[in-house]
Formats: C-alpha cells, structure tokens, sequence
C-alpha cells in the first residue's frame, strides 16, 4: 500500500446531499476546540480532555494534513463545522478511517454519512483495497456506522497505548476493491 499516492489521489473537497468535506483550517479553531472539549467526546474518541484552542491549532497546523494524516472537516451546508473524519496513513499498514461528530449532531447520520462519502472517495482511486477503523468496544452508535458502511469485525483487543490504555477496543475492516495502482 502505497500511502503517499492514495493520499495524493484524495480530492480536496467532498461533497454529499448534507455535508462537505473539506480541510481544516485556521478559521475552525474555536469551533473544533469547542466541540471536542466535551468529556462524552473524550470518552469515546482518543482526543484529550480537556480540549483547547490550542489542541486544535496544534492538530490543523501538525498533523492534519501530512504524510501519516489526511483529515477533512465536516461541514453543514450553512457552513457549521461539526466533526472531524480522516484517514490514518501508514506506510506499512492498512489506512484506517477515524472520526468524530460533536455531541449536538449525534444521531442524525452525519458521520454515516460523512464515513460513506470518504470510502467512496478512497474507492475512485483506485489505489487501497482495505480500510480499517478501530472503535472503543463500548462505543456502540460508532460500530452501528462501521456495521452499516459494511465493515467486518476482526478482533477485540485491549489497547496497549495512549489515552486509553487497558481500554476494550474493536478493530474492523472494509475491503473495497482490488489494488489496481
């Protein structure tokens, strides 16, 4: 799996019936901090709590948009940014989706929706046949978005690392299409 090419191949900006994806940027700030510094958020994502303005910068200016990360904001069609989604690029293994929707947009299928949009963009490149998504084994609203994007358990684990150590956490896997690139 070739990461710099697929990400490469990533269009800059997606759009679906309700929402667009597109880079963070300096302007989103406030808005992720104020989203992410939410314990429930925390609870269920590896994102830190608290949650400053200065996480966020940190994310958008370091790590967003480099060669292990390709992130987008999920934006509302009025311009609210409510979430985050991306791929976690490694050069030596399977690039795996993450996400998160702020807690007022839960429930809404925004992050089915943003999670189908990204998939299908990884598909038009033709570049990976795998994606694989991990999520807290006790995150039940994020394994019923893999589930319903088709994802297959793999495996259960006990992380070994980060903020969640010792935590249960599911890996799955979607295949897409065959390698053609």
């Amino acid at each position: 799996m070739d990461s710099e090419a697929l990400r490469g191949a990533l269009p800059d900006r997606i759009e679906t019936e309700r929402l667009v994806l597109r880079a963070p940027e300096r302007a989103d700030i406030a808005s992720i901090a104020a989203l992410a510094n939410n314990r429930k958020i925390h609870a269920m994502t590896t994102l830190p709590h608290p949650y400053a303005e200065s996480d966020a910068a940190h994310f958008i200016e370091n790590i967003a948009l480099t060669a292990a990360e390709h992130a987008y904001a999920i934006v509302l069609a009025n311009g609210d940014l409510i979430g985050l989604i991306g791929l976690h690029l490694h050069s030596d293994a399977t690039p795996e989706i993450g996400y998160w929707v702020g807690q007022p947009y839960w429930g809404r299928g925004y992050a089915t929706e943003a999670a189908a949009a990204l998939i299908d963009a990884v598909r038009d490149t033709r570049r990976c046949a795998t994606l694989r998504a991990k999520a807290r084994s006790e995150n039940g609203a994020s394994r019923a978005v893999l589930e319903k994007l088709d994802f297959v358990f793999l495996q259960e684990a006990i992380s070994g690392c980060g903020p969640h150590k010792d935590i249960p956490v599911t890996t799955y896997e979607l295949t897409i299409a065959a390698e053609t690139t």
